[in-house]
């Protein structure tokens, strides 16, 4: 009996989403991917178009390539996808709004598209399509080591928010007249600009790639928050551009107010740049975090470059080693204006604890202490943690601690 209630529980779910109205159904199907999403339209008539009106596309041609089945140079495959994006952008009429479009577009071995009609020139149907449709957010992963002339609505969009280039394409050239007044966020992977020139555009950056594969000149005045994920280029042929191409790329960007290294940034910027850092006079969160020399060489000049710094997030202080058995604290300005520690990851040694204590010491401004414990940490430990932190002395009378 129980075994028909379940039964009969299955056949009437269908049933039950038909009842909903569209509204919600587009909102479900929203947490598809497009081509998930299309394998309602076998339910009903209702559905056969209605996962084409979602507002969130994402489009992956490598679902339809499997080179492991021999498909990945097949031209039927191939236009089987370019039909599945065509058809579905075809039914969005004027009324439709598109929010998110993401397209993963996997170039063949062989090309099937001829030197008169290339990749792009399919891309650029697809995009210019859906910027017809009031895009706020526009993700492209197109082929490697393409060139990618994109069509002159991504830069000069009155709607986009949020737009994701990559990864390892060039692209050319960036229209004279780019003005994108609604975007908050630009997220750039391993991708190459001939001019350099992203002025005026961005709030948020969030740059990932090898730094030194070409002199660049930068003109970010207008940036407010960035996030570097630099890497140092594979083949040894680049490497005596990274100096100049890292200085000029944080010469571009000293006017931010936050700034997040990760730790392979930390060890790229270390190694090229220690003797010509700009300052920072706007900067007013760092994020820190480092393997090797970073705290000894970088942290101590940017605290120095950074006169008007509140905020200070330090990652992986565990890593920090000593050649000596006598400790050397890391050097913080005697002017300094850090108003809150961030401490991530902390594993409760002794190397963390003596970092802190120094810190403490020198930032007379400190209001707020908080240290995240690792994962791993019990409740127990946490306590212990707390205990450590509220008996070393500060210069400040105004801190308070948290442990979390």
């Amino acid at each position: 009996m129980e075994h028909g209630e379940q039964t009969a529980e299955l056949q009437l779910y269908p049933a039950s989403l038909d009842c909903l109205p569209d509204d919600l159904l587009l909102q479900i199907l929203s947490f598809l991917t497009t081509k998930e999403a299309a394998s309602t339209s076998v339910l009903s008539k209702r559905w056969r178009t209605l996962f084409a009106l979602s507002p969130n596309l994402d489009f992956d041609n490598s679902i339809f390539l499997h080179p492991e089945e021999g498909k990945r140079n097949r031209p039927d495959i191939q236009r089987s996808f370019e039909d599945f994006v065509d058809k579905t952008l075809a039914l969005h009429d004027d009324n439709h709004i598109i929010k998110t479009f993401s397209l993963k577009f996997d170039k063949p071995d062989r090309d099937r598209f001829g030197e008169s009609f290339g990749v792009m020139d399919v891309v650029d149907r697809w995009i210019c399509n859906a910027f017809g449709h009031v895009v706020s957010e526009l993700h492209l992963r197109i082929p490697s080591n393409s060139h990618c002339d994109l069509p002159s609505k991504v830069f000069t969009s009155t709607t986009l928010v949020k737009l994701s280039l990559g990864t390892a394409i060039y692209v050319p050239s960036v229209p004279s007249h780019t003005c994108l007044p609604s975007l908050k966020v630009l997220l750039l992977e391993s991708v190459q600009f001939r001019d350099n020139q992203l002025s005026d555009v961005v709030v948020d950056l969030y740059f990932s790639g090898y730094a030194g594969h070409t002199t660049s000149h930068y003109n970010l005045d207008s940036l407010g928050k960035a996030t570097l994920d630099l890497h140092l280029p594979k083949h040894y042929k680049y490497l005596d551009t990274v100096g100049e191409d890292l200085m000029n790329l944080i010469s571009g960007i000293r006017n931010l107010k936050t700034l997040h290294l990760t730790f392979s940034a930390v060890e790229a910027i270390s190694l090229f740049c220690k003797d010509g850092l700009p300052v920072f006079n706007e900067l007013v969160e760092l994020a820190f975090s480092s393997q090797k020399r970073g705290w000894k060489v970088l942290l101590p000049l940017l605290l120095e470059r950074s006169p008007n710094l509140e905020t200070l997030i330090l990652s992986g202080l565990h890593r920090y080693t000593l050649r000596t058995t006598q400790y050397v604290g890391i050097q913080v300005p005697s002017n300094n204006q850090i108003k809150i520690l961030h401490i991530i990851q902390y594993q409760g040694r002794a190397i963390e604890l003596l970092h802190i204590n120094h810190f403490l010491l020198h930032m007379e401004c400190l209001e707020v202490l908080k240290v995240y414990v690792a994962a791993e940490m019990d409740d127990f430990k946490k306590m212990q943690v707390m205990e450590d932190m509220l008996k070393l002395p500060a210069a400040s009378s105004k801190l308070k601690i948290q442990v979390k």
